[in-house]
């Protein structure tokens, strides 16, 4: 630059210093042009390349028309004017720009040296207003001015490679204007030769390559070649590093490289491509100002690649900013742009992307009204329209699914049609295009009855299997697809042909080891069914096992809370399934058992993972204890909000921007994953961070029992794990159907009092929880009052019932649960073993005298129940024992942000007032506070709070449906306050499954603590408290007075069976 900056004054000082009327004057002002036109390409000053244009212009008008260098001066200012517009979008400017080329060119001898490169010139302007303007004349015009420069200039001349780089460029626009081959062909050709005459050392070479780029993704698009695309992968990659960072053209250069790995991802489905497509082309937007005319695609291309990203991870984070930049560039873009179509495109595609998860109708609208101005944009004829269909068409499909309105589908099918009609039957899209159809003709199917619908499906979605090659990530989509059309036309028809080419479509997609993990674990549930229903239940058991394993790669550490629920929602009842198909095959309980763990509380399990105890790694391999605790600060820290704001500062803000933090824990996790394979390579951690060995199970099974439930369309077992053996009972009388109907009655009748509370209870007794107790040898009341206890470990559906319970509640019965043991709840076997693995390593236990006690006698903003009158009182009293405790009580302000400061140092904590269960986002579930409504403590807050190194005691939760996660899809999760506590580092914790009412919570929990307060601050003493309590209360000796906790729910009424209350059954105990 010091020389250049050199060159600039130099240029500058002779102006300056020669008469207005010398004869040199003219060329000398040219030349500074130039030199100042050279400077703006590599800082990017509007001052230098406005002065260009000055100069370049002023030397024309000082030109006399004969002059011999006028032609030269002509071109120089059509040059300047080019550049400008580039950096403006000024229209003014590339017309004039044309014409003084034009005029250049005219005055100019056919013989002269210079022509060729000023046609060549000329060429570039054309292609230039082509992108600007779309007409066909122009880029035709430019191929033929760069056509016939290289035809002039000798083979070994220096600007030869410049001017087949420059005819390159004009092919390959035309070729994505007209779709021809043979411009595509020779575009790469010259492009090739362009790059091959330009030395390693040239200025321009980056240039060069980045356009050889360029064509050979142009040619990928059409013809599908791998060889291509890795080869404009390379080509790209070898232009970024040859460009300074200061280069004005380094931005388009990263575009162009995040382009191309984003188009090798749609091939490959390799997540390393596509996370460099997204940090590339964010740096091109970083590195773009704010109004500069290319900026526009690059935030489209940056929205396309975030939107693919979303696609593979399910990230809301990525589909919001996908929508913002794909609107940014929208707004960015003239309305008579030839960009503008697929830039408008591009945002439908986001927005529908997001009404698939989101089901917003606000963005299905605007993706179809996207979609539908993309194509009023497009010419009739131009290649791009198939694609733009076929975007509409899906959009309009999706709108159907929401609306039901036939002339939606009807339109969707018929634009799916065009699209067809108008794409090459060799092209690599029509596989895409045709798997469309089949979706939506399948659609009008499950509509109409239509035969020739389903028949035409059947065809098309084949068409598309065998057009897609045998490795490419979206061939399992399609098989998908075709099995299940297959599928419906069997139900239709009893073709048994169809179901055999059915489950060869689900099996041959799910080793399709390309696709993402979500659709192949689709794929094998989708054949196990069918093989099951063959009565194979080795090959089921081996697909389903194989699917469960592959569960924790669609919610990797990296991703945030909500977005792994999401993913795991889609394979609610998979590890139940898996573990019961595993026990008709034959294999063991342990077995059976092992893929209940893996497959189930997965994110809580990822959690624990990373919370959990070291302490022998540590020992044996300090340093690989170093790294897992560095890595594990990265992954379980909470995401910065700030950083994932709406500000379009986010996009230029490289230091403190959304991206950087989620590449950071992408890079984080992967490098987590690798450091668990070297762990589990050292001597003793084969099974490190496995779910707990049969060993290790039954070692948590002593003294006390475990029973987990499972409960499955196949068959429902309790596996009960004893100290010595671990065992699976199968429950005959216990199904799924019938498990969905009581949940569905008790959601539904809570507004009005559930009144087969007690039909309910009993029930659960005779086909859960009799079976299970008396296989242990539970069969009667104890008569010394030394309780046993068991945990209880329900799956799916089955833990929203209280299986604690279950009985004849008649006076004098025993057949109850709660006349026999004593229970305890545990989300999975692996967080029993977590809880009590913290509290060996922090066998000093809490240090903290605290009892941390709120009320919330009124909260605000509630319509029902928003007075509760006990809870001050229930407070008082536990205030009135905290001394017999050995406790300090300490009553913070009632905000979430004080609430949660005072928790890292209390060794109690209770909480009396409102709790919401949140049914759609189980994190957003929360306890009421004053500022609940701007500022809730969720799930979510106190799932990120880490209390283990001075673990808390005990939280106690008098409310409402804090132990309730009625987001039903998540019910293997366990994503309620009570199993947030636990996460946060609580050792115990007592909730409710729903509502509960005001004055009997304060005698449970007067009850509670004072069995505390006379057995000691133990583990057997929470529990025996609850357990005394509740006896207490259903056998009348607690009186009922005040109103429910619950900020939405009404309680139950009077129930029938001989018992007159039954607001003793949602107390729940989660402990060790």
């Amino acid at each position: 630059m010091d020389d250049l900056n050199r060159a600039v004054e130099a240029a500058n000082m002779a102006v300056n210093a020669i008469p207005p009327d010398h004869p040199d004057r003219a060329m000398w002002l040219s030349n500074l042009g130039n030199r100042l036109g050279i400077r703006f390409k590599w800082t990017g000053s509007m001052d230098d390349i406005n002065r260009a244009v000055e100069a370049a212009n002023t030397a024309v008008n000082a030109t006399p028309q004969d002059h011999p260098h006028r032609a030269c001066m002509l071109n120089n200012l059509g040059n300047q004017l080019g550049t400008r517009f580039q950096r403006t979008g000024s229209v003014d400017d590339i017309n004039r720009a044309v014409d003084v080329a034009r005029m250049a060119i005219d005055a100019t001898p056919q013989d002269h040296p210079n022509r060729a490169s000023w046609l060549d010139d000329l060429g570039d302007l054309l292609g230039i207003r082509f992108k600007r303007t779309g007409s066909m004349d122009d880029i035709n015009r430019a191929i033929e001015a760069a056509n016939t420069a290289v035809n002039a200039i000798p083979q070994n001349h220096p600007d030869r490679a410049c001017m087949l780089n420059n005819l390159g460029n004009q092919l390959g626009t035309r070729f994505e204007q007209t779709g021809s081959v043979d411009d595509i062909n020779r575009a790469v050709d010259v492009a090739r030769m362009a790059t091959d005459a330009t030395p390693q050392d040239h200025p321009n070479r980056a240039g060069r390559l980045s356009n050889l780029g360029n064509r050979l993704g142009n040619r990928f698009e059409r013809t599908g070649s791998i060889d291509d695309i890795n080869r404009a992968v390379e080509a790209a990659n070898m232009a970024v590093n040859a460009t300074p960072q200061d280069h004005l053209d380094r931005a388009g250069i990263l575009n162009n490289l995040g382009t191309f790995f984003g188009i090798r991802f749609e091939r490959s489905g390799s997540m390393d491509d596509l996370n460099r497509a997204v940090d590339i082309t964010n740096m091109a937007v970083n590195a773009t100002p704010q109004n500069h005319p290319d900026r526009a695609g690059w935030l489209s291309n940056l929205g396309n690649m975030l939107g693919r990203r979303f696609k593979r991870t399910g990230s809301m984070d990525d589909i919001n900013r996908a929508v913002e930049a794909a609107n940014m560039a929208v707004n960015a873009t003239p309305q008579d742009h030839p960009g503008r179509a697929a830039i408008l495109n591009n945002l439908a595609n986001q927005l529908g992307l997001r009404f698939n998860r989101t089901g917003s109708v606000d963005d299905i609208n605007r993706a179809v009204e996207a979609a539908n101005m993309a194509i009023n944009a497009i010419p009739q004829d131009h290649p791009y329209r198939a694609y733009l269909l076929r975007s509409l068409g899906i959009w309009l499909g999706k709108r159907f699914e929401r609306t039901g309105l036939m002339d939606d589908l009807n339109r969707a099918v018929d634009v799916t049609n065009m699209a067809i009609d108008a794409t090459p039957q060799d092209h690599p899209d029509r596989a895409a295009i045709l798997n469309n159809l089949g979706i939506l003709l399948g659609i009008r199917f499950e509509r109409t009855g239509s035969m020739g619908d389903l028949n035409r499906a059947v065809d098309v979605t084949n068409m598309a299997v065998n057009a897609t090659p045998q490795d490419h990530p979206n061939r399992a989509g399609w098989l998908n697809n075709l099995g299940n059309r297959l599928g419906t036309r069997f139900e239709r028809t009893g073709s048994m042909d169809d179901l055999t080419r059915s489950l060869s479509s689900y099996k041959d997609g799910w080793i399709c080891y390309n696709a993402p993990p979500s659709i192949r674990i689709n794929l094998a549930q989708k054949a196990a069914s069918i093989i099951i229903s063959q009565l194979n239940w080795e090959e089921s058991s081996i697909l389903l096992e194989d699917a469960v394993n592959l569960l924790p790669t669609v919610s990797p550490r990296s991703l945030k809370h909500t977005d792994k629920q999401h993913m795991l929602a889609q394979f609610a009842g998979l590890a139940s399934s898996a573990a019961a198909t595993a026990l008709n095959a034959g294999k063991t309980a342990y077995d059976a058992l092992r893929l209940l763990e893996l497959g189930r509380d997965v994110i809580a399990g990822l959690l624990m993972d990373m919370r959990g105890d070291i302490s022998d790694l540590q020992r044996q391999h300090p340093s690989l204890a170093d790294e897992f605790i560095s890595l594990r600060h990265l992954l379980d820290s909470p995401a910065d909000r700030s950083a994932f704001s709406t500000s379009t500062d986010n996009f230029t803000d490289s230091k403190n921007s959304w991206e950087l933090q989620a590449k950071r824990r992408r890079k984080a996790d992967q490098k987590f994953e690798e450091l668990i394979i070297r762990i589990r390579a050292q001597p003793g951690f084969s099974n490190f961070l496995f779910p707990p060995t049969a060993k290790e199970l039954m070692a948590a099974a002593d003294p006390d029992p475990i029973i987990v439930v499972n409960l499955s369309a196949y068959r429902c077992d309790s596996f009960l794990v004893e100290r010595h053996r671990i065992r699976a009972l199968e429950l005959p009388d216990l199904t799924l159907e019938k498990v969905q109907g009581w949940v569905q009655e008790l959601r539904s009748s809570r507004l009005a009092g559930f009144l087969h509370m007690s039909l309910l209870l009993e029930w659960l007794w005779d086909v859960v929880c009799r079976p299970s107790l008396e296989a242990l040898g539970f069969f009667e009341t104890p008569s010394d009052h030394n309780w046993p206890r068991v945990w209880w470990i329900p799956t799916g559906l089955l833990s929203q019932l209280p299986l604690h319970a279950a009985g004849y509640h008649t006076q004098g019965s025993a057949e109850t649960v709660l006349d026999r043991v004593m229970s305890s709840y545990a989300s999975s076997a692996k967080a029993l073993i977590y809880a009590r693995r913290c509290h060996v390593r922090n066998s000093a236990g809490c240090r903290s005298n605290l009892a941390l006690l709120v009320a919330m006698r009124d909260t605000p903003g509630l319509i029902r129940n928003k007075i509760l009158p006990f809870a001050a009182a229930e407070v008082g009293m536990l205030s009135s024992l905290c001394p017999s405790l050995q406790l300090q009580p300490i009553a913070p302000s009632l905000r979430k942000d004080d609430v949660l400061k005072h928790l890292q140092a209390c060794r109690i904590f209770h909480f009396a007032g409102h709790g919401r269960s949140d049914p759609t986002e189980p994190s957003q579930s929360c306890l009421l506070l004053e500022d609940w409504e701007s500022n809730p403590l969720t799930v979510g807050d106190l799932r990120d709070h880490k209390l283990q190194e001075n673990p808390p005691f005990l939280a106690y939760l008098s409310a409402c449906s804090t132990g309730a996660n009625e987001a039903y899809r998540l019910a293997d999760e366990g994503i309620h306050l009570v199993s947030a506590f636990q996460l946060a580092g609580f050792r115990h914790v007592v909730g409710t499954l729903w509502e509960v009412s005001d004055e009997h919570c304060v005698n449970v929990a007067r009850v509670l603590y004072e069995t505390m307060r006379d057995q000691g601050m133990t583990d057997v003493a929470v529990c025996r408290g609850l357990h005394c309590a509740v006896r207490a209360l259903r056998d009348g000796r607690i009186e009922r007075e005040g109103e429910g906790r619950d900020a939405k729910l009404l309680g139950l009424g009077a129930q029938t069976g001989g018992v007159t209350n039954l607001y003793w059954v949602p107390y729940v105990h989660f402990g060790v």
